[in-house]
């Protein structure tokens, strides 16, 4: 059903007064909330059609009165299905302006989704509670009730009154400054209230308001005239430091890129304990998960490059998306792959060191990919109405498929033509909704190109093409499906060749692109797609494919085109649409090269072949493939060692990592060797292993002395409070094999309190999937406790439920036991990823039954 309002009601500012929010038990808050509105068509109710009713969104609270045009509520009805309260007066409201007055109650509840309580740790060691928002995508409604839709903007005006617990530095902090606060005692307590300034026009899930206890380290720029102010828990200020200078340089050049000064007087970032996705860009007070925002001298690159983009993408929404946001959520992508491709360019402007834009290639680029050749993916823009549909979208598509079309359209029009062109449309669209037309039509405008005409298809239609090139230079094209059955679609395809040309291939060029080709055929080799700019894969013929695997040596290929073939002959090959014989044998000669500065590179090779070791361990070939994947990495683990060198390359400890995943994998027994050694002198009280190592080094501990470690993991885990360490403690726990290990760490994640609800997700990930054995076992387990999860973990459950639904092993029979549970046991907005979980299930059974002859017999 459709949870949308009538546009007869436009709401254009909302003063929002929390009289109360308790921060003990039972955590209640209440307030009064005046909306001034424009009445169009007075009286419409979305519901009845009832003249004397207006209707807007609220859940979980209790409307207590209302008032409007003078004449009080005769009636307040709650919809929950449709998340809404009906107000209902004694009379007609006239056309006009009015003042809608709402009287409210709610409780601080415990799920991470509207105003909710998390817990810290204080310097006293006391476990404390703070009060916190978290309103997108349909939440602002279980805080205040509220037109809570993008498209319903207004100007919001914050007074709250937090209670001062003695000993305490309570404070609160809102998306705008505060313009002055107020003590007063009442019935013995001690009360402060802040009164906040009010806000630029805005959509309602961009509201925040978080009350707590904070460490503040500030840095204010002169080129911006902004204070940019990063909170931590209490004693984590230092850990900060990173953050605030990133998120200060990243403001300042986001500035300048846009051509827009910053819409508002200050920048904070507030880390918060419990806090359910990485981060989200209130406007002007963005909030993060601890992960996302805190580093110490043992934070690994690849933690302090997440969180530097995770900086950057959150400070591009404040322009795109806060700004300028998009209509209606069936335009995700406008926020979220827009944010996703900005925070690339602002890393890579902040720290070119980490050549950033190979890593978009080999982790977002191909994430994107890998989704999208599933028959459950989904086009960029769907229909979604309800909250779980919409909730569902914010996935890989919107996020990394999006940034894959905006890096598209970039290349293809220059990236300064359309830098230029989005300065354009977010001068139009200043304060406003926006739809993607709009944004084509605005670098279609500025560049004098076809924009939307080549852009319309790629985000209308479900997938992505595979460009067959055949020996004589002739191509065709069809939807490329993880299965390799026949797609169907169309797109015009911008193909970049080696030479710099760029051609589109559709109907009207097919020739142009194809004499190109023939013009390439008397070459050693050739490659399309230079740069991986264009979405879509390529596949060659099998005399190419031998023509390429010589190349892929350093120095005749740029790093991203090397990693390109990799990832689309690997895809290729899983997908049948060649031998998947063909990647072994092009990437079968890495063990005679010697490099040490492609760290994507051998982070990809290192990922494909851990993918089939994963999927052929049970095959009695399987030693000789690991006797190949070895081969692959011995070089480069003898170049690289375990230790790090003084002044080598920051890359390099990712590399490493990556290098000895895949020896672990192969069951080398030096690598193996090692990484007990260095485990059992740290669990000693020796040195702390390399942040880049540890997950490799504890997973092949733990492989050798399954009970021993698990309890030397589980002891770290209490004894640290960083949470990327927790991270890779509770990656490495789930990984136990033994079943009676692996149903004590899954009662220990799910209901020993000691892991949080937004950590659960990595625990489960490994739990789920350890063997066929354990996920068969979780499997059952969450189909017994089936309503107890859901009431725990309500909103992480699609993470929940993807994950202990895998199955492990059956196939067909699997999947449909999984289908006819979920039939009487509907999973909401979970309801895409079993989908994607059950046709993944498929696409592995399959595989294996598909190669294991041809796999055989390569292995001879």
């Amino acid at each position: 059903m459709s949870c949308r309002l009538p546009t007869t009601v436009i709401p254009r500012a909302y003063r929002l007064n929390y009289t109360t929010i308790s921060l003990t038990a039972p955590f209640k808050f209440d307030g009064v909330i005046q909306i001034d509105v424009e009445v169009a068509d007075a009286g419409i109710n979305a519901a009845e059609g009832n003249p004397n009713s207006l209707t807007l969104h609220c859940l979980d609270l209790a409307v207590t009165k209302a008032k409007c045009a003078g004449k009080d509520a005769t009636s307040l009805t709650m919809s929950i299905e449709a998340e809404t309260v009906t107000i209902t007066f004694p009379k007609k409201i006239p056309s006009g302006s009015h003042t809608l007055t709402v009287h409210f109650t709610g409780t601080l509840n415990d799920q991470m989704r509207g105003l909710y309580r998390s817990s810290y740790t204080n310097l006293k060691g006391e476990e404390k509670i703070m009060a916190c928002t978290q309103f997108e995508a349909t939440d602002a409604r279980r805080a205040f009730p509220c037109w809570d839709e993008p498209s319903f903007k207004a100007t919001f005006q914050l007074i709250c009154t937090i209670p001062l617990i003695d000993g305490s530095n309570m404070v609160a902090i809102s998306n705008t400054p505060v313009l002055e606060t107020q003590e007063f005692i009442k019935d013995g307590e001690r009360f402060k209230t802040y009164t906040f300034g009010e806000t630029p026009k805005m959509s309602t899930y961009l509201a925040a308001l978080v009350v707590g206890e904070f460490d503040v380290v500030s840095m204010y720029s002169e080129k911006t005239k902004i204070q940019t102010s990063v909170y931590t828990m209490p004693g984590k200020g230092k850990q900060g430091k990173f953050c605030l200078e990133t998120a200060s340089k990243a403001l300042d050049f986001l500035e300048e890129t846009y051509g827009i000064k910053y819409p508002l007087p200050k920048s904070d970032l507030l880390a918060i304990p419990d806090f359910a996705s990485g981060a989200m860009e209130n406007w002007g007070c963005v909030t993060y998960r601890e992960a996302k925002i805190l580093t110490d001298v043992g934070t690994s690159l690849t933690m302090k490059k997440g969180i530097a983009r995770t900086v950057c993408h959150e400070l591009a929404h404040q322009w795109f998306g806060n700004l300028t946001t998009m209509e209606w959520w069936n335009a995700l992508f406008l926020n979220e792959g827009f944010a996703r491709f900005m925070e690339f360019i602002s890393v890579n402007h902040l720290f070119p060191e980490w050549n950033i834009w190979n890593e978009f290639v080999q982790s977002v680029y191909t994430l994107a990919l890998g989704l999208d050749a599933m028959k459950t993916s989904h086009p960029i823009e769907c229909t979604v109405n309800h909250p779980d549909e919409i909730n569902s979208i914010f996935d890989a598509i919107s996020y990394a498929k999006g940034a894959s079309l905006l890096r598209m359209v970039s290349n293809y029009l220059g990236d300064d033509v359309f830098i230029g062109g989005i300065q354009a449309y977010l001068t139009k669209f200043s304060y406003d909704n926006a739809k993607s037309g709009d944004l084509w039509s605005a670098l279609g405008e500025f560049s004098g190109k076809d924009v939307p005409g080549m852009m319309v298809p790629w985000t209308s239609q479900t997938g992505f093409p595979v460009i067959h090139i055949s020996d004589d230079g002739s191509t065709s094209t069809e939807r490329f499906l993880a299965s390799g059955e026949k797609g169907e679609g169309s797109w015009p395809c911008p193909i970049v060749f080696q030479d710099g040309e760029k051609i589109i291939l559709d109907d009207s060029n097919k020739s142009a692109v194809e004499n190109k080709i023939k013009t390439l055929l008397t070459d050693s080799f050739f490659k399309i797609n230079a740069g991986q700019y264009g979405f879509f894969r390529v596949n060659y013929s099998v005399k190419q494919w031998e023509k390429l695997a010589d190349v892929m040596v350093p120095g005749k290929l740029s790093t991203i085109d090397r990693l390109g073939l990799i990832s689309d002959c690997f895809a290729l090959g899983k997908a049948g649409y060649i031998p998947v014989t063909v990647p072994l044998n092009l990437v079968k000669s890495f063990g005679d090269i010697a490099e040490l500065d492609e760290y994507v590179i051998w982070q990809e090779l290192s990922e494909q072949m851990r993918g089939l070791a994963s999927l052929y361990k049970d095959e009695p070939f399987f030693p000789k493939f690991q006797k190949l994947m070895a081969g692959m990495f011995s070089k480069q683990a003898e170049l690289l060692g375990w230790e790090k060198k003084e002044g080598e390359n920051e890359n390099l400890g990712s590399m490493r990592a990556a290098v000895f995943a895949a020896l672990g994998a192969a069951d080398d027994a030096g690598t193996a060797q090692t990484a007990q050694k260095l485990f059992n002198e740290y669990a000693a009280g020796g040195d702390a292993v390399q942040a880049d190592l540890r997950q490799i080094v504890y997973k092949l501990a733990l492989k050798q002395d399954e009970e021993g470690v698990m309890r030397v993991l589980m002891d770290l885990y209490r004894r640290t409070d960083f949470p990327e360490e927790q991270r890779n403690l509770m990656l490495t726990l789930g990984q136990v094999q033994n079943a009676g290990l692996h149903a004590e760490v899954r009662e220990w994640a799910l209901w020993s309190g000691e892991v949080r609800i937004q950590d659960i997700t990595y625990p489960l990930s490994t739990l789920g999937s350890s063997n066929q054995a354990n996920s068969d076992s979780a499997w059952k387990y969450f189909q017994n406790n089936y309503d107890k999860l859901l009431s725990r973990f309500n909103n992480m459950w699609p993470a929940v439920a993807a994950m202990m639904s895998r199955g492990g092993s059956g196939g067909q029979q699997k999947v449909d036991e999984i289908n006819a549970f979920f039939k009487v046991k509907p999973v909401g907005s979970a309801k895409r990823r079993v989908e994607q979980g059950c046709e993944a299930l498929l696409l592995r059974f399959g595989r294996l039954e598909r190669d294991r002859k041809v796999l055989e017999k390569y292995f001879l």
